[in-house]
């Protein structure tokens, strides 16, 4: 897998002309072939008024691949002129609510839209955690819901959602004529190497494939993030131009997302601006941040560490930070460019 040229990264069009390196938003049949679309930068599961959940789509000629699927997604993919009819393969980084709380929306909505026969889309994430670890806030005998099966994977996610959706498609089916959603959703659960579980949850590994086809090749890693298990990173190099993109998902700084990444033309990282839990007036657990996520700084150690070309900031808290701060606090490990990023915000690649 080859990166490319510095040359092959075009800049960044952004809904804000403030953003750096930014300027007039495009109209989406203007959209570069092959284009990064951060369709939303939101942490968290609370919604925040104006903002959208964590969510990316990688259009690679007329084919898109979604990455992750935070709150108003689906809104944001449709704003962004981006069909579900183009929708070839989905990727969720773990199982958090706000990364896959309107998954199912791109089906039961989404999917509403699809064309006759419509091919499948192939979803990749996480299996089955495979156990529970002990309450972090003081309870010894925690609630369980659904104890007999409390660590559902993505497949059986899925599947309980189909159910739940059920009356409301089969309605649509006889009146409409939609094709079946059950149909449209292959998932794949992306088997882990050996040597971790829900206890163990981001050992030391090399990269790993997942899956590849005429347009990308995706590899993943296991990544830290408190107590998910599992919880990935994900590579994608275009094979046409050798362009390849990384996306951090949720994760403390990870030697393993550095070995990922090596000489990325694109790394999209989460950031925590500082892991003081007084910084946020301690409305987090003791231990949480720095147990969870990344700082500024950190990101701009991992960016070097990996020859990064391009950093660009996503999945970041707080929001309202003036982004000079943002870029100080990255480039005092990291020389190269970096993106503070807005929801709807286009990267040519």
């Amino acid at each position: 897998m080859l990166a490319a040229s510095v040359s092959a990264v075009l800049g960044g069009v952004a809904l804000s002309a403030s953003a750096p390196g930014s300027a007039a938003p495009q109209a989406p049949h203007e959209h570069p072939t092959d284009a990064l679309i951060t369709l939303g930068v939101q942490a968290g599961p609370p919604p925040v008024p104006g903002r959208t959940g964590i969510s990316s789509t990688l259009k690679v000629g007329g084919d898109l691949y979604q990455i992750d699927c935070g709150l108003g997604s689906l809104n944001a993919f449709t704003n962004a002129g981006l069909r579900f009819d183009s929708l070839k393969a989905m990727f969720i980084t773990h199982l958090h609510t706000d990364h896959i709380v309107d998954y199912f929306s791109f089906f039961a909505s989404g999917g509403y839209t699809a064309a006759k026969g419509k091919a499948p889309v192939n979803v990749y994430g996480p299996g089955p955690a495979g156990g529970l670890p002990p309450s972090r806030v003081g309870n010894p005998h925690p609630p369980t819901i659904d104890a007999p099966a409390a660590t559902p994977g993505l497949a059986a996610t899925t599947a309980a959602l189909q159910q739940a959706f059920a009356y409301t498609n089969n309605i649509f089916i006889r009146d409409m004529g939609i094709d079946d959603i059950q149909r449209l959703a292959n998932v794949v659960e992306i088997a882990v190497p050996p040597g971790s579980d829900y206890l163990n949850r981001a050992p030391r590994i090399d990269p790993f494939p997942v899956m590849r086809d005429d347009n990308v090749a995706v590899t993943a890693t296991l990544v830290s993030h408190y107590d998910v298990y599992p919880a990935f990173a994900f590579r994608f190099d275009l094979i046409r131009s050798g362009v390849s993109v990384t996306f951090s998902g949720d994760t403390t700084k990870s030697d393993n997302l550095i070995v990922l990444a090596k000489d990325t033309d694109v790394l999209v990282h989460e950031a925590q601006f500082s892991l003081d839990d007084a910084y946020y007036g301690n409305r987090f657990p003791p231990g949480y941040l720095v147990a969870s996520h990344t700082s500024a700084e950190q990101v701009g150690e991992v960016a070097a560490a990996a020859n990064a070309e391009h950093v660009v900031l996503s999945h970041y808290s707080p929001t309202d930070l003036p982004e000079a701060e943002w870029l100080s606090a990255v480039g005092k490990h990291f020389a190269g460019r970096v993106t503070v990023a807005h929801d709807g915000q286009v990267f040519g690649l």
